[in-house]
């Protein structure tokens, strides 16, 4: 086992209404935290945690999850090569076509979408308002309200997957 120091730990700031300071947690050991006044303090004190953790986990032969190696957006190249089936990938261009988009974008915004709604646990709220000028016609605002409306099911169909 590596050291133990290296887990991700993850630091939230607590509301008055549960007692002020920071909570610094650990995703891959289940109920590994701690807290503390400051962030430092909750980053000392979720280190005498984990080690807690482990010891615990090796005195009941229980498996120790290994700790994740930081990646940055550098170890990343940005493209995938996506396989679906022809049903979906037909779905998807005819909402593009409708879109006036291309499909690489149609399928980012969906994702972007996704990742949204999911980060922020299910909590996501949409608004968008669109400012009429003389420039702004009303065909285009209701071009741009069918679109937003459109995404907005779009998302609320994955979401209830």
């Amino acid at each position: 086992m590596a050291n133990e120091l290296n887990y991700k730990v993850e630091l939230v700031k607590l509301s008055e209404k549960d007692g002020g300071g920071y909570l610094a947690y650990v995703p891959k050991l289940p109920g590994c935290m701690s807290d503390g006044e400051t962030p430092e303090e909750a980053l000392k004190n979720v280190q005498d945690a984990i080690k807690c953790w482990v010891e615990t986990a090796k005195e009941l032969n229980r498996a120790i999850p290994e700790f994740d190696e930081y990646k940055d957006e550098n170890d990343y190249s940005g493209k995938i090569l996506l396989r679906m089936p022809k049903t979906m990938h037909k779905i998807l261009s005819e909402m593009s076509e409708k879109e006036e988009i291309s499909l690489n974008n149609l399928i980012q915004n969906l994702l972007s979408f996704a990742i949204g709604y999911k980060k922020g646990e299910k909590n996501v709220n949409i608004n968008y308002n669109v400012v009429v000028t003389s420039k702004i016609n009303k065909k285009s605002k209701d071009k741009w309200h069918e679109r937003i409306n459109s995404n907005i099911d779009i998302i609320e169909k994955l979401a209830m997957r």
